[in-house]
């Protein structure tokens, strides 16, 4: 029965490569929402069956997918590519850490060193794929419809494992998985890793994603795109069924995830949302819900593992706390010690599989510890040039542009707290899809300004 899921994975990514073939470039969004949310059971049930040899091929899929598309793309491309003041900045910042590839610089080799380029830059590949399609052919609702579908699925697996209180990944061999190809040695009470459970031993669970903060991190990019899917020019919402299901699905999911960050973020983007839109009545019942929440948190203080969870998280007196800030520290250090960097490899996934890891629990400090000062600039310039964008397509009077700058600018801001506390980038579908639609929408927003100009 599980080996449905690296069949299911197998399948779509034979449907996508031959969709990119026949210039279907929705087939790439098909494989991004369905196959990889499922992309590690996929690997971690193959890995049991021990079809082990097959592994190394399914990891490849996803990046030989963005070059057969990037190849393809250009291939057939017949407009003028006009260049974007971002497209430099992440040009710059690819061919800037690839110098570091071949540097003497950091103690990992030359394999080792591609391996953490790949996790550290290869969002930029991913961006020029999506910058390469055409707009014209893009649709928003159907990519919101899809990753709708991926919401409730994943709900629908959550719901299993809360009533049984069991998780998923016990039916699978993910914990020797991640051991024999990770070096993540098994932790926690469950068999898992410390990530599935907070320290008084409540688990978190993570339906079929990698893990609770990636289930956590795609509610966020589902609530970002629900809210522009339903917003009209004139800022009216009017959420259907559908709709509704959706922000159950993920209101669901981010509660039991047990996930702060992205709570915090989920939170945020509907308070940052109710501002760009001046739905007042959407700020008032925000303020509304935090009473609630508030009066609710007071009441769980009867239960002494909720009290002491919730005191340690505003004391930063938990594990999980005082481990984030540890590692910031350490990174931070490391980048006054060693201002163009240790090296590829030196923090992220590369050393943590070696428990070697300095600075490992914020995306920022992940890139400044391995290619230093300049690099973390680059990447900054691009995450705020981003925003300024989006905010800009947000406020266009072209509804397609629209939805994808809203949606887009709410994912940036609500990404700000997971990328602050984890190695976010590390989570590939809310990458892959992120990106895509960043390259999308920097090619609808160039050939808006384009017309209007000329108009």
């Amino acid at each position: 029965m599980l080996l449905i899921f690296p069949a299911i994975y197998i399948i779509l990514f034979l449907i996508a490569l031959r969709g990119i073939l026949r210039k279907k470039e929705d087939a790439l969004f098909l494989y991004v929402i369905a196959a990889l949310p499922i992309y590690n059971t996929a690997l971690t049930i193959i890995y049991g069956y021990r079809f082990k040899s097959w592994v190394p091929v399914l990891q490849s899929f996803k990046e030989l997918l963005i070059l057969v598309a990037i190849v393809t793309l250009i291939w057939n491309y017949r407009r003028q590519f006009k260049i974007h003041p971002l497209d430099k900045w992440i040009f710059a910042f690819l061919v800037y850490t690839s110098i570091y590839a071949v540097l003497p610089l950091g103690k990992y080799g030359l394999v080792q060193k591609l391996v953490a380029l790949k996790s550290l830059s290869f969002f930029t590949c991913i961006y020029f794929a999506g910058r390469l399609m055409d707009p014209k052919i893009f649709h928003f609702e159907k990519i919101f419809t899809w990753v709708g579908i991926l919401s409730f699925a994943a709900s629908v697996v959550l719901v299993y494992e809360v009533v049984t209180y069991t998780h998923f990944q016990t039916f699978t061999d993910y914990a020797f998985f991640n051991q024999d190809y990770y070096g993540l040695d098994v932790s926690g009470h469950y068999g898992l890793s410390w990530s599935f459970e907070i320290n008084e031993g409540l688990k978190r669970f993570a339906s079929f994603f990698s893990n609770p903060l990636e289930m956590a991190g795609s509610t966020l990019v589902a609530v970002s795109m629900l809210l522009a899917a339903y917003t009209t020019l004139d800022n009216k919402i009017a959420i259907d069924k559908f709709g509704w299901l959706v922000i159950a699905a993920t209101a669901f999911a981010v509660l039991f995830a047990l996930s702060r960050s992205s709570l915090v973020g989920y939170v945020l983007l509907i308070y940052v949302y109710s501002l760009l839109t001046n739905r007042k009545e959407i700020t008032y019942f925000f303020y509304l819900l935090i009473c609630i929440a508030v009066v609710y948190l007071i009441y769980l203080l009867n239960d002494r593992h909720t009290y002491d969870y919730i005191i340690s998280t505003f004391q930063l007196a938990d594990t999980s706390s005082v481990g984030h800030v540890l590692e910031w520290i350490e990174g931070l250090q490391s980048m006054m010690d060693f201002p163009l960097g240790r090296g590829l490899g030196e923090s992220g996934r590369v050393s943590a599989a070696l428990q070697e890891n300095v600075g490992g629990e914020n995306q920022f400090i992940i890139v400044g510890v391995q290619t230093g000062i300049i690099s973390l600039v680059l990447y900054l310039v691009i995450f705020i040039l981003c925003i300024r964008y989006f905010w800009l397509g947000f406020k266009s009077n072209n509804l397609p542009l629209r939805k994808i700058g809203l949606s887009m600018l709410l994912m940036k801001i609500a990404f700000i707290m997971p990328m602050l506390t984890s190695n976010f980038d590390s989570y590939s579908y809310i990458l892959y899809l992120s990106w895509l639609l960043t390259g999308i929408f920097i090619t609808s927003y160039h050939e808006y300004k384009a017309g209007d100009s000329r108009g």
